[in-house]
């Protein structure tokens, strides 16, 4: 190899580890950003108001949902990662395991993933999307819960 080509593969070398350096900051930024405590309500068709929690910090998020008498129905821990997809963000979670409800024990290995945006003290996930996600398209919408509230 000439010097010229050295040069260019030294350069090459060094563009791609500092553009991967600043991935991993703002990944590492983005876990940071998204540590915290969530919630959303829903109804089923009988008109009873659920209460989902959504706690998310350490690459661990854990999902528990109450019934109207606060009585906990489901809940699951996974791990989770983010990643930025073109101009969208991307939640993929993974090692999923129930930790109460019918399904208690149950594990799903496979990772699942969702474009989601963190817009002040909203976390919206947008489900059904990604190219070749089996999922029906529909969103979900959060609110982060402050201390003590």
């Amino acid at each position: 190899m000439n010097l010229i080509s050295n040069t260019a593969l030294v350069l090459a070398f060094v563009v791609t580890t500092a553009s991967s350096l600043v991935a991993d900051d703002d990944i590492a930024a983005e876990m940071k950003r998204l540590e915290g405590r969530f919630e959303r309500s829903f109804a089923n068709a009988a008109g009873t108001v659920f209460r989902t929690v959504k706690e998310v910090g350490n690459g661990q998020e854990t999902v528990v949902t109450y019934d109207d008498a606060g009585n906990v129905v489901e809940s699951h821990q996974s791990e989770f990662k983010v990643e930025k997809r073109g101009p969208v963000r991307v939640f993929s979670f993974f090692n999923a395991v129930v930790t109460a409800g019918p399904n208690k024990g149950h594990t799903q290995l496979e990772t699942n993933s969702y474009i989601y945006r963190l817009e002040g003290d909203a976390f919206i996930e947008a489900w059904g999307l990604l190219e070749n996600d089996p999922n029906a398209p529909r969103m979900f919408s959060w609110k982060r819960v402050k201390d003590g509230k």
